[in-house]
């Protein structure tokens, strides 16, 4: 859980005023070239917040930096009022900051419970040496097999490998892993990449549910997906925060028209 206390900003942390997630002239550069150019943004807590942008418009890298694996050459990440920004990525996961990614990354060989069972002991802090034999496993299967239920994988499946499960399925495993986390903001890039029909209607399906109990950032090319999980849309061109709000109003926008069409004549 986020530190309590007066953050670097001089506001108390968990007060009304203090934005879930805040982005304080971010910039990111690779050598000479400018990823992410001065981005200032405030997330409240919010169900699911979509970020779009055409290629190259940043959106990786500001992923990257909203979890921690990239620290920002200028600018602040503020979660909760308090400074992320000195933090490794480990240190993101356990104050409640969570990433699955667009690479499934499961243990393949490992079980689908034995997967979400490391993962559950991981965030309690034990050990996790030869934990297939260890008591903690049998004392951690209840809380694996609910997030085993909540993400829809039938028991059938789950002392099955996981390499044997279908794409959609080890999709829905990972996020069962990052689950057991106990995120307050989870961050998904690409969830439904390579999926099938019904995989990406069961997959946003599952992302509304989600929703219910945390905040969600989604990175998604799929822009039908975007339009039916995210209550606000972020939308990035070249590094800059080019427009922002409800989809049906974002999708008018005539910066945006022109960035994924080419200027309008």
């Amino acid at each position: 859980m986020p530190e309590t206390g007066v953050s670097n900003s001089g506001r108390r942390a968990g007060s009304s005023d203090v934005p879930l997630l805040e982005l304080q002239s971010v910039t990111m550069s690779f050598g000479g070239f400018t990823a992410i150019n001065d981005i200032s943004l405030k997330l409240e807590k919010k169900p699911v917040y979509g970020i779009i942008g055409p290629n190259g418009a940043g959106k990786t890298t500001l992923f990257n930096i909203l979890s921690g694996f990239y620290r920002p050459r200028r600018g602040r990440l503020l979660f909760n009022g308090q400074d992320m920004t000195p933090l490794r990525t480990e240190q993101f996961a356990r104050r409640g900051i969570v990433r699955s990614f667009q690479i499934t990354s499961i243990f393949p060989n490992l079980t689908v419970m034995d997967n979400v069972v490391l993962s559950v002991q991981r965030r309690a802090g034990g050990s996790t040496r030869a934990f297939a034999k260890a008591d903690w496993h049998q004392n951690h299967r209840p809380e694996a097999n609910a997030l085993l239920d909540q993400v829809g994988i039938p028991t059938s499946l789950r002392e099955r490998p996981a390499s044997d499960l279908s794409y959609g399925r080890k999709r829905a495993l990972e996020l069962a892993i990052s689950l057991a986390a106990h995120p307050a903001i989870l961050l998904l890039d690409e969830p439904t990449a390579g999926m099938t029909t019904t995989d990406v209607s069961r997959t946003t399906e599952l992302i509304a549910q989600l929703s219910a109990e945390r905040t969600i950032i989604v990175v998604e090319h799929n822009l039908g997906v975007i339009a039916d999980v995210a209550d606000e849309i972020i939308v990035l061109q070249q590094g800059a925060l080019l427009a922002r709000g409800r989809y049906d109003d974002v999708r008018k926008d005539n910066r945006v028209i022109e960035a994924y069409l080419g200027k309008r004549h």
